[in-house]
């Protein structure tokens, strides 16, 4: 008879424990992936795991994360933990959860400049990428609010030269065009 993993580590639990216990193959401890953003006040993450049913545990301090889940068919355990560059508010944070992901939307306890890296270690972590898509530089974030405010003051004083009158200009892009031979062809044809 072939010895198998399973019967292995039956003997073994019977050994240690004086209790036979059948349990299956253990289970994969893997780090999620992880993207991050941020702006002067927010921390953003995702953390990537697909199949996590909602009994996971997330624990949130002020300068670390911590997740620990399982997948469905429970043969991968998923094991997370940030130690934050900075420190965040533990009380203040959003969070939401679907079947792939858990999205965290973190308050910084110090609002200012953008952090170098998430993390407090400059070792890279083959896990933790940017997310693109709410990413936003530091300084693209004034132009922008300094642009929409200043749009909006501009229209409000009516700045820039642009009065209305009671006699409208004709632009040659107001007049009508000509009709085009199809047209002609399609109206014979209705």
């Amino acid at each position: 008879r072939g010895l198998n993993l399973e019967t292995v580590e039956a003997v073994v639990s019977t050994q240690s424990t004086g209790n036979l216990s059948m349990t299956g193959p253990a289970a994969t401890v893997v780090s999620p992936p992880v993207e991050w953003a941020q702006r002067r006040d927010k921390i953003f993450l995702t953390i990537n795991v697909r199949e996590c049913p909602k009994d996971y545990s997330l624990k949130i301090e002020p300068t670390k994360i911590s997740f620990t889940g399982n997948n469905a068919e429970k043969n991968k355990k998923f094991v997370l933990n940030l130690d934050l560059y900075g420190e965040v508010l533990c009380e203040e944070y959003k969070k939401l959860s679907s079947d792939r992901s858990i999205q965290l939307c973190l308050t910084r306890k110090e609002e200012g400049s953008y952090w170098p890296r998430l993390l407090e270690s400059k070792t890279r972590m083959h896990f933790l990428k940017t997310d693109f898509n709410r990413w936003k530089d530091e300084d693209e974030t004034d132009e922008e609010d300094e642009t929409a405010n200043w749009e909006s003051m501009m229209s409000n004083m009516n700045i820039g030269g642009t009065e209305e009158s009671d006699e409208e200009e004709q632009d040659s892009d107001d007049d009508e065009l000509p009709g085009l031979e199809d047209d002609e062809e399609i109206d014979k044809l209705e």
